[in-house]
Protein backbone atom coordinates (compact mmCIF):
# COMPACT_ATOMS: atom_id res chain seq x y z
CA UNK A 1 0.00 0.00 0.00
CA UNK A 2 2.95 2.28 -0.79
CA UNK A 3 1.93 4.86 -3.83
CA UNK A 4 3.59 3.76 -6.73
CA UNK A 5 6.67 1.64 -5.07
CA UNK A 6 7.98 -2.01 -5.35
CA UNK A 7 8.97 -3.29 -2.50
CA UNK A 8 12.44 -3.91 -4.39
CA UNK A 9 12.79 -2.15 -8.06
CA UNK A 10 11.22 -4.06 -10.57
CA UNK A 11 9.49 -6.48 -8.33
CA UNK A 12 6.25 -6.33 -10.10
CA UNK A 13 7.29 -6.20 -14.10
CA UNK A 14 9.57 -9.56 -13.58
CA UNK A 15 6.83 -11.16 -10.97
CA UNK A 16 3.73 -10.40 -13.17
CA UNK A 17 5.23 -12.83 -16.35
CA UNK A 18 6.77 -15.02 -13.63
CA UNK A 19 3.49 -15.71 -11.94
CA UNK A 20 2.31 -16.85 -15.42
CA UNK A 21 5.45 -18.87 -16.29
CA UNK A 22 5.63 -20.47 -13.30
CA UNK A 23 1.75 -21.37 -12.30
CA UNK A 24 0.90 -22.23 -16.37
CA UNK A 25 -2.28 -21.19 -18.21
CA UNK A 26 -4.97 -23.11 -16.51
CA UNK A 27 -4.57 -21.02 -13.02
CA UNK A 28 -6.56 -18.15 -12.83
CA UNK A 29 -4.76 -15.17 -11.26
CA UNK A 30 -6.16 -12.46 -9.60
CA UNK A 31 -4.23 -9.41 -8.84
CA UNK A 32 -5.17 -7.10 -5.51
CA UNK A 33 -2.94 -3.54 -5.09
CA UNK A 34 -4.48 -2.60 -1.80
CA UNK A 35 -4.95 1.12 -2.96
CA UNK A 36 -1.32 1.74 -3.80
CA UNK A 37 -1.05 3.35 -7.54
CA UNK A 38 -2.19 6.40 -9.27
CA UNK A 39 -4.23 6.02 -12.22
CA UNK A 40 -1.22 6.33 -14.34
CA UNK A 41 0.97 3.30 -12.78
CA UNK A 42 -2.06 1.61 -12.18
CA UNK A 43 -2.96 1.72 -15.69
CA UNK A 44 0.71 0.23 -16.65
CA UNK A 45 0.16 -2.48 -13.90
CA UNK A 46 -3.35 -3.58 -15.88
CA UNK A 47 -1.31 -3.52 -18.99
CA UNK A 48 0.84 -6.40 -17.95
CA UNK A 49 -1.97 -7.96 -16.02
CA UNK A 50 -3.87 -8.09 -19.37
CA UNK A 51 -0.58 -9.78 -21.36
CA UNK A 52 -0.92 -12.83 -18.45
CA UNK A 53 -4.63 -12.76 -18.86
CA UNK A 54 -5.22 -12.55 -15.60
CA UNK A 55 -9.52 -12.50 -14.99
CA UNK A 56 -9.58 -9.38 -12.34
CA UNK A 57 -7.70 -6.59 -10.73
CA UNK A 58 -8.91 -5.22 -7.52
CA UNK A 59 -8.68 -1.87 -6.40
CA UNK A 60 -5.83 -0.68 -8.32
CA UNK A 61 -6.18 2.87 -6.79
CA UNK A 62 -7.07 4.32 -3.07
CA UNK A 63 -10.29 3.35 -2.29
CA UNK A 64 -11.64 6.36 -2.08
CA UNK A 65 -10.70 8.00 -5.37
CA UNK A 66 -13.36 7.22 -7.29
CA UNK A 67 -12.36 9.44 -10.13
CA UNK A 68 -9.05 7.88 -10.42
CA UNK A 69 -10.64 3.94 -10.23
CA UNK A 70 -12.71 4.94 -13.10
CA UNK A 71 -10.10 6.30 -14.82
CA UNK A 72 -8.61 2.86 -14.68
CA UNK A 73 -11.27 0.61 -15.65
CA UNK A 74 -12.24 2.69 -18.29
CA UNK A 75 -8.62 2.44 -19.79
CA UNK A 76 -8.34 -1.50 -19.50
CA UNK A 77 -10.09 -4.69 -20.93
CA UNK A 78 -9.50 -6.73 -17.62
CA UNK A 79 -12.48 -6.17 -15.40
CA UNK A 80 -11.54 -3.78 -12.54
CA UNK A 81 -12.57 -4.50 -9.18
CA UNK A 82 -12.93 -2.56 -5.99
CA UNK A 83 -15.94 -1.99 -2.53
CA UNK A 84 -13.63 -3.80 -0.19
CA UNK A 85 -13.07 -0.86 2.36
CA UNK A 86 -16.01 1.45 1.61
CA UNK A 87 -18.42 1.81 3.79
CA UNK A 88 -20.70 4.41 2.27
CA UNK A 89 -24.33 3.44 0.44
CA UNK A 90 -23.47 6.93 -1.26
CA UNK A 91 -20.06 6.20 -2.56
CA UNK A 92 -21.39 2.49 -3.98
CA UNK A 93 -24.16 4.06 -5.85
CA UNK A 94 -21.85 6.49 -7.47
CA UNK A 95 -19.54 3.51 -8.23
CA UNK A 96 -22.06 1.11 -9.55
CA UNK A 97 -24.09 4.55 -12.21
CA UNK A 98 -20.99 5.92 -13.29
CA UNK A 99 -19.40 2.62 -13.91
CA UNK A 100 -16.34 3.26 -11.77
CA UNK A 101 -15.69 -0.66 -11.58
CA UNK A 102 -16.64 -3.49 -12.88
CA UNK A 103 -17.02 -6.07 -10.48
CA UNK A 104 -18.41 -4.54 -6.61
CA UNK A 105 -16.75 -5.65 -3.81
CA UNK A 106 -18.37 -4.90 -0.67
CA UNK A 107 -16.90 -6.36 2.62
CA UNK A 108 -19.52 -8.44 4.92
CA UNK A 109 -17.82 -7.92 7.63
CA UNK A 110 -16.32 -3.80 6.74
CA UNK A 111 -19.85 -2.75 5.36
CA UNK A 112 -21.86 -3.60 7.65
CA UNK A 113 -23.50 -7.19 6.99
CA UNK A 114 -25.51 -9.01 4.82
CA UNK A 115 -28.57 -6.42 4.89
CA UNK A 116 -26.12 -3.78 3.52
CA UNK A 117 -24.31 -5.36 0.93
CA UNK A 118 -27.82 -7.34 -0.79
CA UNK A 119 -28.61 -3.30 -1.21
CA UNK A 120 -25.41 -3.09 -2.93
CA UNK A 121 -25.97 -5.80 -4.92
CA UNK A 122 -29.38 -5.08 -5.76
CA UNK A 123 -27.86 -1.44 -6.86
CA UNK A 124 -25.21 -3.54 -8.91
CA UNK A 125 -28.14 -6.34 -10.72
CA UNK A 126 -30.02 -2.96 -12.21
CA UNK A 127 -26.95 -1.73 -13.77
CA UNK A 128 -26.05 -5.24 -14.97
CA UNK A 129 -22.87 -5.50 -12.54
CA UNK A 130 -21.47 -8.79 -10.72
CA UNK A 131 -21.30 -8.02 -6.91
CA UNK A 132 -18.26 -10.60 -5.62
CA UNK A 133 -18.34 -10.02 -2.46
CA UNK A 134 -14.90 -9.21 -0.34
CA UNK A 135 -14.49 -11.30 3.03
CA UNK A 136 -12.52 -10.84 6.22
CA UNK A 137 -11.26 -13.14 8.83
CA UNK A 138 -12.67 -15.40 10.48
CA UNK A 139 -15.96 -17.38 9.49
CA UNK A 140 -16.30 -14.59 6.64
CA UNK A 141 -16.45 -17.98 4.42
CA UNK A 142 -19.77 -18.80 5.70
CA UNK A 143 -21.63 -15.47 5.34
CA UNK A 144 -20.10 -15.29 1.64
CA UNK A 145 -21.45 -18.92 0.97
CA UNK A 146 -25.05 -17.53 2.34
CA UNK A 147 -25.01 -14.37 -0.03
CA UNK A 148 -23.73 -16.24 -2.95
CA UNK A 149 -26.66 -18.50 -2.64
CA UNK A 150 -29.33 -15.48 -2.25
CA UNK A 151 -27.59 -13.35 -5.10
CA UNK A 152 -28.06 -13.46 -9.26
CA UNK A 153 -24.74 -12.71 -10.31
CA UNK A 154 -21.98 -13.47 -7.47
CA UNK A 155 -19.14 -13.39 -10.29
CA UNK A 156 -16.81 -16.49 -11.46
CA UNK A 157 -14.93 -16.55 -8.47
CA UNK A 158 -15.41 -15.97 -4.82
CA UNK A 159 -12.68 -15.62 -2.13
CA UNK A 160 -11.67 -18.79 -0.31
CA UNK A 161 -9.78 -18.50 2.98
CA UNK A 162 -7.59 -22.18 3.33
CA UNK A 163 -8.33 -24.57 6.24
CA UNK A 164 -12.19 -24.55 6.48
CA UNK A 165 -11.75 -28.26 6.46
CA UNK A 166 -11.49 -27.72 10.38
CA UNK A 167 -15.03 -26.48 11.07
CA UNK A 168 -16.55 -28.46 8.36
CA UNK A 169 -18.23 -30.91 10.22
CA UNK A 170 -19.49 -28.12 12.80
CA UNK A 171 -22.15 -27.12 10.00
CA UNK A 172 -25.44 -29.08 8.78
CA UNK A 173 -24.76 -30.74 6.03
CA UNK A 174 -21.21 -30.41 6.71
CA UNK A 175 -19.16 -28.15 4.47
CA UNK A 176 -18.12 -30.09 1.20
CA UNK A 177 -15.58 -28.86 -1.55
CA UNK A 178 -15.96 -30.82 -4.97
CA UNK A 179 -15.10 -29.84 -8.48
CA UNK A 180 -14.21 -25.77 -6.94
CA UNK A 181 -17.49 -25.52 -5.41
CA UNK A 182 -18.62 -25.05 -1.34
CA UNK A 183 -21.81 -26.24 -0.19
CA UNK A 184 -23.74 -24.09 1.34
CA UNK A 185 -25.31 -25.22 5.41
CA UNK A 186 -28.62 -24.69 5.49
CA UNK A 187 -29.46 -25.63 9.32
CA UNK A 188 -31.09 -22.54 11.38
CA UNK A 189 -29.09 -19.33 11.78
CA UNK A 190 -25.99 -19.87 9.46
CA UNK A 191 -26.26 -23.28 10.03
CA UNK A 192 -23.75 -24.09 12.93
CA UNK A 193 -25.10 -27.12 14.95
CA UNK A 194 -21.87 -28.28 16.49
CA UNK A 195 -21.52 -25.14 18.71
CA UNK A 196 -19.74 -27.12 21.91
CA UNK A 197 -16.81 -28.26 19.70
CA UNK A 198 -16.22 -24.91 18.52
CA UNK A 199 -15.80 -23.39 21.77
CA UNK A 200 -14.24 -26.29 23.26
CA UNK A 201 -10.59 -24.77 22.98
CA UNK A 202 -11.86 -20.75 23.30
CA UNK A 203 -10.84 -18.92 26.77
CA UNK A 204 -13.00 -16.55 29.16
CA UNK A 205 -11.47 -13.49 29.10
CA UNK A 206 -12.10 -11.21 32.47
Amino acid sequence: MSRNADAMPGRTKKLIPLARKILGDEIAIHADSNSSYDPHRAIEIGRMLEDIKAVYFEEPCPFDHLEDTKRVADALTIPVAGGEQEYSQRRFRWMIHNRGVDIVQPDLHYYGGMIRSLRVARMAALADMPTTVHISGGFGFVYMLHFASCVADIGKYQEYKMGIDRYQDLFDPPLRIKNGNLSVPSGPGIGITNIRDLLKNSQCLT
